[in-house]
């Protein structure tokens, strides 16, 4: 964090803040998260909020387990939320307290690289194919890598199932059934990124992943590409391909996503090494658009996106900054 500035980098809470939250919800439960909430708020950024309340939450957590474990040792049982100290209700209590701890870090963790208010006011190239109107979720994420966009680019456009992979824990990725390996160098044949590119997440029989629709590969000095899978125009929009390409339908009506990328050179003084910001936004409508489908996706596929994709952001900024050593296996 030696070259961290707020106004480049975008907020992150301090480690002391980040005791602050927590202590919050340890020490004063519920009403402590709402504080929390309210402290967070004042960034007025979604992202702020969450962290806030998912701290609060870790500590409220915590405070569960501790008193828990108090009245099964018999210490200070007057003080416990259990009126018998091995009570089913106690246990479970103590079950769904460990949840919320595992969730709230996972959360956590993907929250750290956030944009900046001026990077989420902008616009994207691909951020018109949900249309106004349509209600949808919205995750961004932006990093600062020290190195010119062209020495980025070449591994951002590689990416993809049967490609490099995702660049994150592909071991975790091969355990929930993706065929994914990632390779951390260049490779001349995968460098193609084009309109009509399919970008694979998972390999046949269930062939998921998103179609390119726009791309610059550093045409007047612009690194980007917009991608949909879009339940609502597949196979309008492109026929299945050989592997029968296919947008995620799941039990929606409609199930659509958006995933945008930018690389944008960070202004540096003429003595000083080249920085970028590597930026992306995922939005994502379903119909029906209801509250039950909406925890699903955050909760089920978002979470699981949240935690790959912190992953990805410090990978790609130690690849990129040359600082990530791979055995052979991962070229």
């Amino acid at each position: 964090m030696s070259k961290y500035d707020v106004k480049i980098d975008g907020y992150r809470p301090t480690a002391a803040s980040k005791l602050g939250y927590i202590a919050l919800g340890f020490f004063l439960g519920v009403v402590g998260i709402l504080l929390d909430w309210a402290i967070a708020h004042r960034k007025h950024m979604m992202e702020c909020s969450a962290e806030g309340i998912y701290l609060g939450i870790i500590g409220w957590a915590l405070r569960n387990i501790v008193f828990f474990f108090m009245t099964a040792t018999g210490a200070g049982a007057q003080y416990s939320l259990y009126s018998q100290t091995m009570s089913g209700w106690a246990i479970f209590g103590l079950v769904v307290s460990i949840l919320f701890i595992i969730l709230s870090c996972m959360w956590v963790y993907g929250m750290r690289y956030k944009m900046t208010p001026a990077e989420k006011a902008r616009t994207f190239h691909g951020d018109d194919w949900i249309k106004p109107g349509e209600k949808h979720l919205r995750y961004d994420s932006a990093i600062t890598i020290d190195a010119p966009p062209e020495k980025i680019w070449p591994y951002i456009r590689q990416c993809g199932q049967d490609r490099a992979g995702w660049y994150s824990f592909d071991w975790l990725e091969r355990l929930c059934t993706f065929h994914i390996h990632n390779h951390y160098d260049i490779h001349p044949e995968w460098q193609e990124l084009k309109p009509g590119h399919f970008q694979v997440f998972h390999q046949p029989p269930l062939t998921i992943g998103e179609w390119v629709t726009e791309v610059s590969n550093g045409e007047n000095g612009k690194y980007y590409f917009a991608a949909h899978s879009d339940s609502a125009t597949d196979p309008g929009y492109k026929n299945p391909g050989p592997n029968q390409e296919k947008a995620l339908q799941l039990w929606f009506k409609r199930f659509c996503w958006t995933w945008n990328w930018e690389l944008v050179p960070i202004p540096t003084k003429a003595d000083e090494p080249k920085r970028t910001r590597l930026m992306w936004r995922c939005d994502c409508t379903f119909v029906p658009y209801n509250r039950p489908n909406k925890y699903f996706v955050v909760f089920i596929l978002g979470t699981a996106s949240i935690v790959m994709g912190r992953d990805f952001m410090d990978v790609m900024k130690k690849l990129c900054e040359g600082r990530l050593k791979y055995p052979a296996n991962k070229k």
